[in-house]
């Protein structure tokens, strides 16, 4: 249901739970972007996927694993989206 956002895996998850919220949480921020859009809930959404790109890509830092290019831009997109919201 739109509005229910999805608690995220803690840091030092598994690679496969921390992707999967990934998901889930982009799921959520698209189904949010349809219909009548709810501005304040997007914001908060987009927030939490956010987070759940950063705890992400933490796990790869902390494991030695590869960036992959498209979280890495994923990323930069979604700290653009939240630092311009701050100044609205």
């Amino acid at each position: 249901m739109p509005g229910d956002l999805t608690p995220l895996p803690p840091p030092g998850s598994r690679l496969e739970d921390l992707m999967v919220a990934v998901r889930t949480v982009r799921d959520d921020v698209e189904s949010l972007r349809t219909g009548k859009v709810d501005p304040a809930l997007l914001v908060s959404a987009r927030g939490v996927l956010l987070d759940a790109l950063e705890v992400y890509a933490a796990e790869l830092v902390r494991r030695r694993l590869p960036m992959p290019p498209t979280l890495r831009d994923d990323l930069r997109l979604q700290r653009g989206i939240r630092a311009g919201s701050r100044f609205r």
